[in-house]
This record gives C-alpha cells, structure tokens and sequence, in this order.
C-alpha cells in the first residue's frame, strides 16, 4: 500500500504541475489585455487551469495527510516537514487570493471592445492575485523534484524552505515592478531587450544546472582505494566516544582517488580467526569456473559454478564440527571469495573482499575454517561483485544437522535467473524451472529447507498437509503452531524450515504467479496436491509462543543507530543512476557504526522508500522487537535477513560478541551496488585490505 501510495502521489504531482505552469503563465498574461474581450478570455482559461491544477494538488495533500496517519511521522518525517505545509500553505493562499481575484476578473462587464480600466488593470496585476497561482507552480515544481530525484532529508529542509522564500519574493518583487509600470510614462521596454533579458535568463540557468550536474557527476565518482576502516566518520549511535585510533583512522574527510589511510593500531581482521582447530573436521573444495549447466526442461545456461554446478554442492556438516573449505578459482577473472550467509563466523572468513580478505584470483586459492556451533539452515555466495556472481551462479546451501537425520531433509533453494542468463528469464528451484517430483513413503518426518537466494522477496505456499515453521533463518522457534492455507513470504536471503509428517497424498511447494517452479512429493512419484487458495499470510511477529530472550522492554542499549533507507535520482560513480540510500547518503559515504565489544545495541530500520530492502548484518543474528511500534509477541524472532517493506518500520537488538568489520547491506544485491551498504565496525578492530578499482577488490 506504502509503494502504490508513493506512486499516485508521484504521477498526480507531475500532473499538477503540468496544470499550473500553464496557469501560472495565463494569470501573469492577463496585464497585457487591452480590452476587455480578451480580459475575460484569459480570466476564465487561468481559472479553469487552476482549478483543474487544484484537485490533483489537494488530492496529493489528502494522500500525505492520510499516510502520515496511518504510518506515523517516523516513516513520513521526510514529507512531513517540507512537501506536506507546503502544499497546504500554497493552496491556502491561492484559494483565499487566487480564486477570488480570478473570478472578478472572468465577471468583469462591460463590451468586448471596450479599453480595460486603469483600477481593473492593476487589479489582475496585482501579486495577490497572480503570486498566490505561479507560487503553487514553485512548490509543485518542489514536490515533483522531491518525488521522483531526491527525497528530502531533515538536514536539507530548511534549504527548501529557503528555495520557497526566495522564489516567493522574487515572485513579489517582479509582479510590483509590473504594476507600477502600468502608472509610470514608460510602459515597458523594448521587445529586443525584453528577449535579450528573457535569454540571458535562461543561459544563467542552463549554465547553472549544467554546472552543477558537472559537480555531482564529479563528486559522485568512487575513490580508487577505499577502506573500511573509515574516513573520518562514524556514528557512535549515541553511545560514549571511541578514540580515533581505536578504528583505525587518522585523517578527516573523504579523499576520492587517494590511498586510504593504513590501519594504525589495533587488532587487524586477519588475526580474528578460529581458535579451537581440536575434534572432527569436515573437509570440502569448492573451485569457481564457468560451465554450461541444464535446467530440468533441458535449457542451458552459460553460468559460474561452483564445481561445474550451480547452486554449489550442498556442504551438509554435523553441529560441532570444524568446518574446512578450500576455495580455487579456475578461470572467474573478477576473482571470487566465500561469504557463509547467516552464519556468525570468525570475522577472517566472513569473505567480503576489500574488508575482510583479497579476492581468489584465477588460479589461486584460500581456505576458510569455523566451527559448527549453530544448527540450521544456511547459504554461501561470493562476495566479489556479489550483484553480479551470485546472478551468474556463485552460490550453494549450508546445512549444519544438530544429529543424524531421520527421514527427509530437503534443501530448496529458490533463484530467478534474468533474460541475460536464458531466454525468457527461469524461476526455479535448484536447477528445477517446471514440475520436480520427489517419492516419500507416507508417515516419514519431512523438513523442507527453503531458502532465497534472488534479490526480491517471494511468497511461497505448501498445500496438501498442515505444517510448522520449525526455524526462520537458520534459528529454531518456540512451539511452532500448525500452519494450514497460509502464504509464506520469504525476504531475499532468508530461510524457513517447514516441518511436517508426509501423508498418503501429494504435498506440493509452490511459488506465487505463474510460471515459478513447483516441487511434489508424493507416496508413489505421481499425483498433484489439490489446489488451495491460500486465505492468510504468516506472520513471524505473532507466531509461535514468547519465551524468555536477553532483550526486553527494560533493557539498557549502548548505543542506537537508526538507518533510514530511500532512493534518490542522481549520480553514482558519475553516471546517472538511482542511487539507494541510507541516512541519506551512498556508500562509501555512509559513516561506520562503531560499537565495543560486549555492548548492547538496538537498530531501527525505517523504509521511506517504495521498494523492499532485505537488510543483512554479516556476523549477528538480530532479535526483532517490534514492528512498526507494536512488540513481536510470538516466539522470539531472530533473523539475519530482515525484510523491511515500504513504509515499515523494525526494531532489532543484538549483542556486539563477535568482534571485527561487518558488512550491512541491502541483499537486494543490486541495491547494495549503487549504495546502500556501510560497515558495524568494532573498536580496536582494523583491516588491511581494500576495495576500490584500483584493487582486486569490489565486494558488491
């Protein structure tokens, strides 16, 4: 409701000012009437332009108001404080002088031909009349900039306030100087200086937003070297002071195209290791290289694997196992890395190239060990140009079994490969982009572990047997209640393991829209589950019963960061693109969280965007408390990736035990490429690597 809010205020304001340029233009033409047939004319077409040019204002004004009530003013701040008082003072003046004024002068009477008298000449001159109409141009001009290029932020309020101000007096200032040439001898200027002035007018502009287009295109290009020990900015989130050097930064202000300061003190990533290397170790290769792989329906695609396949080879390990993976690169020339996604690893095997390690290139290799200490559901990618090598395949499960399995344990994994990859685009499950059919005799304990690996959320359902969300991101739940006839909507790069007891009939998994894939089981290999409308959506928040956590409603947070996320038109890197925002800013110029370790931090997530932004922080599992002001009250809800929509708004907690550089993103990976991703970072904690194009390093 949020996003569609968001694009019929949009459209209605680009239709608004498509009716009160003209408006605006037809009531200041009304001085130049002689007679008073054309005087009437004019009035009555500025008229109608107005009003026709008030209702998709009003309209855009009612929307506002009514999503500020239902969404409250922490998501709706950014309207709140500029577009909403704008738009009803506008409206105001132009309905209590505008109208008015115009009315009078469509009523004028007298004959067509006669001369338009002095006192009603300078009445349709006059700024409260003709000001109120052109100034609702300027604010919807505003509003329109403020809609579709740049959302404003509270820092940049006040500027469009002064835009408003200064637009309104020159406004003010030329309507005067036109009334009082209507009494002076001179009655007005030469048309060849009227149009020498009217031009260079619009060269001052042009000059002026080529300028500075030039200087945002400029300014938006990405250092070379970037390291994510900083650049002279942080965000303590209202927490004590940390000494610069405890994170390792020794200059102020953002240096684009400059060596990033070296780490000066402090323990480096690289020393943030496993350290109980003793017991069981489970062993496993994975090599990139790019492979022809075939899809159940027998279409191929050009893709990277992970050892010829994609996903990867699924990595089953038991719980308490100490894990060891070589990584080789065979021919993927970006370089590539391993990222265990949802896993809290020690910071070295996080795999974020540029932050915790340099990407594999061709014909190297790197070994990642942790120990298997949490049972679940998990994933790995590459985090090398993760937008683009997870796309093309770099990715597989992770499955940590708390004992050995008793009957079927099912890895799904759900990805949408684009028209780029295989034409017409696939949605599938595995390699599956049609029917999979899969024999379970009935009576057997079936655990499906769904994961989604694309970039948008999904919506899942399972028809044919009531079931239970046994965990959600790799965590079990309290008590999971019985589920029948509900969608299960997914957040990009989360999981949820359904359990239930097969029947003696088809279950069948699919996914929402046509042309997704569908998995059965099913006693005999055949058969097809009945259809079943799904008739309510699961609901995390109240799912479940509560059980005792770390975090209540007396609980003392050290520090509280609160991340709001938009979209903005502009430049990144210095070519035009939609940039996706945190606070405001892209990276590499969103400051780093600095925590301590041991503290207790709360994070509010609040989505002033119409898109969904999947919000991933490596190295923690986070505790939702609320949604959009109101407590979680199920079972405890831990995730790693936490969906958060347009117009919500998500309070987490989590405890800083897991010391090093963490990456937290949007897992809209495409997302994170143009912006929205920053770095938790501990203090004391430094890193020696960096990203940048003059590096092997591009983690998105």
């Amino acid at each position: 409701m949020f996003a569609a809010l968001y694009w019929v205020n949009a459209v209605l304001t680009v239709v608004a000012l498509a009716l009160w340029l003209p408006a605006g233009h037809l009531t200041s033409r009304l001085r130049k009437a002689r007679t008073l047939g054309p005087l009437r004319c004019v009035s009555w077409a500025a008229l109608a332009a107005t009003l026709l040019a008030i209702v998709p204002t009003a309209t855009t004004a009612a929307l506002i108001g009514g999503a500020l009530a239902s969404y409250g003013t922490v998501v709706m701040a950014d309207r709140l404080y500029v577009q909403f008082p704008m738009l009803l003072a506008s409206l105001a003046v132009v309905l209590v002088k505008g109208l008015p004024g115009l009315w009078r002068a469509a009523r004028t009477s007298g004959d067509p031909a006669d001369p338009v008298p002095v006192d009603r000449a300078r009445a349709v001159t006059d700024p409260w009349l003709v000001v109120p109409v052109q100034i609702n141009a300027v604010v919807t001009a505003i509003s329109a900039y403020l809609w579709w290029v740049s959302p404003p932020l509270g820092r940049t309020a006040m500027v469009w306030w002064a835009v408003l101000v200064v637009a309104a007096l020159a406004l003010v200032i030329r309507q005067r100087r036109r009334l009082s040439a209507l009494t002076s001898e001179n009655k007005g200027e030469p048309r060849l200086v009227s149009m020498m002035r009217i031009a260079a007018a619009v060269l001052a502009v042009a000059v002026t937003v080529g300028g500075g287009l030039i200087w945002s295109a400029e300014r938006s290009r990405l250092p070379e070297r970037h390291s994510a020990n900083g650049h002279g900015d942080y965000d303590l989130g209202g927490g004590t002071d940390v000494p610069r050097a405890a994170i390792g930064q020794t200059t102020t202000g953002h240096q684009h195209g400059a060596h990033a300061p070296a780490a000066v003190s402090g323990r480096s990533v690289d020393s943030l290791t496993e350290q109980n290397l003793s017991g069981p170790v489970r062993r496993f290769t994975l090599t990139a290289r790019t492979a022809r792989i075939r899809l159940d329906s027998g279409r191929t695609i050009d893709a990277w694997t992970f050892n010829g396949s994609s996903p990867g080879p699924e990595l089953r390990v038991r719980q308490d196992e100490l894990v060891e993976v070589t990584l080789t690169n065979t021919d993927i020339k970006a370089g590539v890395t391993l990222h265990w996604h949802g896993y809290d690893v020690p910071n070295a095997a996080d795999g974020v190239a540029g932050v915790t390690q340099n990407a594999v290139a061709p014909g190297r290799r790197m070994t990642y060990r942790f120990r298997a200490k949490d049972a679940g559901t998990y994933w790995y990618h590459s985090h090398q140009q993760s937008d683009e090598q997870v796309r093309r395949g770099l990715y597989g499960a992770l499955i940590v079994e708390p004992a050995p399995v008793k009957g079927a344990d099912i890895a799904v994994l759900y990805r949408e490969w684009g028209a780029d990859t295989v034409p017409g685009g696939a949605r599938v499950f595995g390699t599956t982009d049609g029917l999979r059919r899969q024999r379970i005799s009935p009576g057997t304990p079936v655990r499906l572990r769904l994961v989604n690996t694309a970039n948008d959320p999904i919506e899942l359902t399972l028809a044919g047997s009531p079931f239970r969300v046994a965990a959600i991101d790799g965590g079990e739940l309290h008590s999971p209640g019985e589920i029948r006839g509900k969608t299960l909507p997914m957040a990009a790069g989360g999981r949820y393991d359904l359990t239930f007891t097969m029947p003696d009939h088809p279950v069948e998994l699919r996914t929402d829209g046509t042309g997704g894939p569908t998995l059965v089981l099913s006693p005999d290999g055949r058969g097809r589950a009945p259809a079943q409308a799904a008739n309510d959506v699961f609901d995390p928040a109240s799912y479940g019963t509560p059980a005792a956590t770390p975090f209540g409603p007396d609980t003392h947070y050290d520090r509280h960061f609160t991340l709001n996320l938009d979209s903005s038109f502009g430049f990144f890197d210095g070519k035009p693109a939609m940039r996706y925002r945190i606070n405001g800013r892209v990276f590499p110029d969103i400051p780093n969280m600095v925590v301590r370790e041991g503290e207790t931090i709360k994070m509010t997530f609040v989505n002033r965007s119409y898109d969904h932004h999947p919000m991933h922080l490596h190295g923690h599992h986070v505790q939702v408390l609320t949604r959009n002001g109101r407590p979680v009250t199920g079972t405890p809800w831990r995730v790693d990736s936490l969906n958060v929509a347009p117009g919500e708004t998500y309070e987490v907690a989590f405890k800083a035990d897991n010391p090093g550089i963490w990456m937290d993103h949007c897992h809209n990976l495409f997302h994170a490429k143009v912006g929205m991703m920053l770095h938790l970072v501990y203090a004391g904690v430094t890193t020696p690597y960096e990203s940048g194009t003059a590096t092997p390093n591009q983690p998105e």
